[in-house]
């Protein structure tokens, strides 16, 4: 079984994304992945890490006693694109690639300028905020980029490993 070693990928702020790529390679059974002296270098970098708002919603409120419907963003699209290059050991050799891999995820949030969004009136007639109840479904555009992270990372990390395997 060749061995690769992985450094960290450019661009990665946090190492999430090589530990995803090595994770991935370690348990494919494709290659095994060694810290130092292996036969092959994996190179990733990311090229771009873009979001797209892809849904909105209507925000009816009442201002003067007249309804405005304003749109309010509520679904995004996180699209990860990278370049990914095979080098022989630790030399500037490539021995496949550069590959240009892309990976996406879509995810739902609520607008925490929304005072509708974010409360609503208990059965005891008391003004109550949503989040606590919402078991996760609501997020805020923050926790929901977060939470589109991992699954980004791991659609990516498994192109790059069907890359290599149909290399070999």
């Amino acid at each position: 079984m060749p061995t690769i070693t992985v450094p960290y990928a450019k661009g990665d702020e946090d190492g999430s994304l090589t530990g995803e790529i090595i994770e991935t390679i370690s348990t494919s059974g494709v290659a095994k992945v060694k810290n130092r002296e292996a036969d092959y270098r994996l190179q990733v970098e990311i090229l771009d890490n873009q979001i797209d708002q892809i849904g909105y919603r209507r925000d009816p409120q009442k201002i003067k006693n007249k309804i405005k419907k304003n749109l309010l963003a509520s679904e995004n699209r996180r699209t990860l694109k990278i370049q990914a290059t095979l080098f022989r050991g630790q030399t500037d050799e490539i021995a496949f690639g550069p590959y240009l891999l892309t990976a996406d995820a879509d995810y739902d949030y609520i607008d925490g300028d929304s005072f509708q969004d974010l409360t609503f009136i208990n059965s005891d007639g008391v003004l109550t905020t949503v989040l606590p109840f919402s078991l996760g479904q609501l997020e805020s555009i923050e926790s929901a980029q977060e939470a589109a992270t991992k699954p980004i990372f791991r659609k990516i990390s498994k192109k790059i490993v069907d890359v290599i395997s149909a290399e070999w």
